[in-house]
């Protein structure tokens, strides 16, 4: 009972070294550049990318250990995802980047949404994310990176690069994506 106790003060202060980063006030795209032919807008407090075009929505700056919270919006023609960790904001692959994939109806289901594409396929697990709004997690520190779909692990990395890299929101093709309450925590 005592191991408990210790154990829960050490997670309140560790999560009380935490700094908190807000990447998306609601409002404005500011700390945001695109990179691509995505048309990229905020309504309704929430960042838009629909129609067709291809690109991505870059963060000023670069994370190496983190814990991303997003909520996302995505329809069934939409292919997108959240790369983390990249390290040139105008070459976004997932040969560069970690892609955290968002894509329900992907041709190849074994890169559906959960998976960390070229890295973590099939998912652990199917999550469906069509037309609801839907919570996505990402755990990075050092060589971990863990997936979360609306609670439910998707994937593990314990080899990724730790690297310090760009976070960049896609749109690809056609269809409607949209992201809000993009915040992380960073050790």
């Amino acid at each position: 009972m005592l191991w408990k106790i210790i154990a829960g003060l050490c997670c309140v202060v560790q999560l009380a070294h935490a700094d908190s980063v807000v990447l998306f006030d609601g409002h404005s795209l500011g700390g945001w550049r695109v990179e691509g032919d995505s048309e990229w807008s905020v309504v309704d407090q929430a960042i838009v990318a629909s129609g067709s075009g291809d690109g991505f929505l870059v963060s000023e700056k670069g994370y190496g250990d983190f814990h991303l919270r997003a909520e996302f919006w995505v329809d069934a023609t939409t292919n997108s995802g959240i790369f983390i960790r990249c390290r040139e904001p105008s070459r976004i692959h997932p040969e560069t980047c970690y892609e955290l994939n968002i894509y329900d109806e992907h041709p190849q289901q074994e890169a559906r949404t959960g998976a960390i594409v070229k890295q973590f396929m099939p998912p652990i697990a199917r999550v469906e994310t069509v037309g609801k709004w839907n919570t996505l997690e990402a755990m990075a520190k050092g060589a971990a990176i863990e997936l979360k779909i609306n609670g439910v692990t998707t994937a593990v990395l314990d080899n990724a690069d730790p690297t310090a890299g760009f976070i960049a929101l896609q749109h690809w093709a056609d269809g409607t994506v949209k992201f809000r309450k993009l915040e992380l925590n960073t050790p």
